[in-house]
């Protein structure tokens, strides 16, 4: 854990804000059972919530105070459980595709703050954002012997547009390549299940979990949900939506360098199963998560993968159901 002081504010752009707003912050202070957390604010009032344990975004509001991401009532923020809801990380492996424990390490672990980030090309001035670091420990190293740095920014944007850039890099001396999975497992916050629609991925293949991992293709028109579904999309688009009809918000995802796209849902009868998931909470949440799982990701000594989520929650009016394609696009 790094050593920044509780309650500390700093600002990533110089202070110039107009009357009517504040500047971008930063801040450090303890969230539940003493954990530490980062509170970023944007200036027109949007903010998100990141625990340093599991390097996890917990909260996302627009400037309303919306709460944009699902987190369950019965999450247990206690290590080493991982956090139900907001945005969990999974890596170096994604659910069962290996030999480690579901969803690999990352998600529980504490990481610290990246003091000395690399530069990232994108303009951060009239953004909030914090850098955080993971390496392994020796434990790590007994279940999965490979050498990593793990470097996550994220950023809330002016528009209050949430942005998540993992940048992964083998540091192996020994000269050995490692493979791994990955996703970023958000849990969206919707009204009513039975009235989310998913554009976007429309006619892809993807494979089951519910059977075996079988591939099928999905078939004509946007998904909608009347059961569970646990399902891998491949080769999907850099851009996915997710529409609420009842809240008449449209969350739309962006993502680099993850081809894949699980679709999940528990339920009922697996949502009772859960001890951290509320019975009925399924109805108000839906994951569509942007991963990289069919083909695993392969890192020589020195090699660095990059992985980006760009999540931007916008009003929507339909007509016929079609997405309106210029506020989806409006500033992208």
């Amino acid at each position: 854990m790094s050593g920044e002081k509780e309650k500390s504010t700093v600002t990533s752009a110089p202070p110039s804000p107009s009357p009517s707003s504040v500047a971008p912050s930063v801040e450090f202070s303890k969230g539940i059972n003493g954990l530490q957390k980062v509170i970023l604010r944007e200036s027109r009032g949007s903010s998100a919530e990141v625990y340093l344990y599991g390097g996890h975004v917990t909260s996302w509001k627009n400037d309303h105070g919306e709460e944009l991401l699902f987190l369950s009532s019965k999450a247990i923020f206690k290590p080493p459980k991982a956090i139900r809801g907001g945005i969990p990380i999974c890596f170096p492996q994604f659910a069962s595709h290996g030999t480690l424990d579901q969803h690999g390490f990352a998600r529980n672990r504490f990481w610290a703050v990246d003091e000395d980030p690399p530069p990232f090309p994108t303009n951060t001035l009239n953004k909030a954002f914090v850098d955080l670091i993971l390496k392994p420990s020796e434990e790590d190293m007994k279940i999965w012997p490979h050498s990593f740095e793990y470097r996550i920014r994220i950023a809330l944007g002016p528009g209050g547009d949430l942005m998540l850039t993992s940048r992964i890099r083998n540091t192996n001396s020994d000269g050995k390549p490692f493979s791994f999975t990955f996703a970023y497992h958000t849990y969206f916050s919707v009204s009513d299940i039975s009235e989310v629609r998913v554009e976007g991925l429309e006619t892809l293949d993807y494979l089951d979990n519910l059977q075996n991992k079988e591939r099928f293709t999905e078939q004509g028109d946007a998904l909608t949900f009347e059961s569970e579904v646990d399902k891998i999309y491949l080769s999907t688009p850099t851009k996915i939506a997710i529409i609420d009809h009842e809240k008449k918000r449209t969350f739309v995802l962006r993502k680099d360098g993850l081809p894949d796209a699980v679709v999940w849902n528990p339920w009922d009868k697996k949502a009772k199963a859960m001890a951290d998931f509320g019975d009925d909470e399924y109805k108000h949440m839906l994951c569509v998560e942007a991963a990289a799982v069919e083909k695993a990701v392969t890192l020589k000594p020195g090699e660095e993968w990059k992985g980006r989520l760009e999540l931007s929650a916008v009003p929507s009016s339909y007509c016929s159901g079609q997405l309106d394609p210029q506020r989806v696009l409006q500033g992208s």
